[in-house]
């Protein structure tokens, strides 16, 4: 006899139609994809959401420059730079928002000013007027450190210290055209012969605070040797100065 294959056959059909149906339905269906453009939160420039409102009449390790007149101060604090008259008063916003704008140094003539920003994305040297507005990117690389940006006395070139890998490069003193391009560096041929400090695998050396004298032809900044290191022996850095002409 076959009595019990018959129960057994129509649970089996009960069961391929339980999933035949969902199949056939599933084939059938259409697919919608969502369009819809979404502001993504990892994009440049960021969209600030909230604005801190603050007084002061102090700060502490801000970098500032005296116009070549001497009347205006122009300073940094908490990423947005600022001028202030020399007599005093209340300072004046000139760059706001999200990028860390700092180090600010007035051109020889007073109608523009130097600073470091990372309004791009990644830290460079830019210029504007000395109001804020007319900004230009002298420097791009995503992924270098600057520091002490100056002016040359004509007002023509930037000379700024660069540090191309921040865990374990060193400053380079490079020279920029005041309307952007490569740039070129000064002290990388500087194989640190006669500098102070620790001696390490890398032998090239820290170059900060380009400035210049009554002779243009020379730059004085600070010098040490690079590379970072524990028990330090003092003395660190050594004034020196780099001749222009002759390299």
């Amino acid at each position: 006899m076959r009595l019990g294959a018959t129960p057994l056959a129509w649970l089996l059909a009960a069961f391929l139609s339980a999933f035949a149906a969902p199949l056939a339905a599933q084939d059938t269906t259409r697919v919608v994809v969502d369009t819809t453009t979404r502001y993504k939160s990892d994009s440049l420039p960021l969209k600030p959401t909230r604005t801190l409102s603050f007084d002061t009449d102090e700060a502490t390790w801000a970098s500032l420059d005296v116009s070549p007149d001497g009347r205006t101060l122009v300073f940094e604090l908490l990423g947005d730079l600022y001028t202030l008259p020399m007599g005093g008063g209340v300072a004046k916003a000139i760059t706001t928002g999200l990028p860390f704008d700092s180090q600010p140094r007035y051109s020889p003539d007073g109608k523009r000013i130097v600073f470091l920003s990372d309004r791009d994305g990644g830290e460079n040297v830019w210029t504007c007027a000395v109001d804020g507005t007319q900004l230009r990117q002298v420097s791009k690389g995503p992924s270098s450190l600057y520091a002490s940006p100056e002016w040359t006395p004509d007002g023509q070139y930037v000379v700024v210290s660069r540090q191309e890998d921040p865990l374990r490069g060193n400053y380079q003193l490079w020279l920029y055209h005041k309307n952007g391009g490569t740039g070129i560096s000064l002290t990388k041929p500087d194989s640190g012969v006669g500098a102070v400090g620790p001696r390490d695998r890398r032998p090239t050396i820290d170059a900060l605070g380009a400035a210049f004298g009554s002779d243009p032809r020379y730059i004085w900044y600070a010098r040490h040797r690079g590379g970072f290191g524990y028990n330090l022996t003092f003395p660190l850095w050594q004034l020196a100065t780099y001749d222009r002409e002759t390299g």
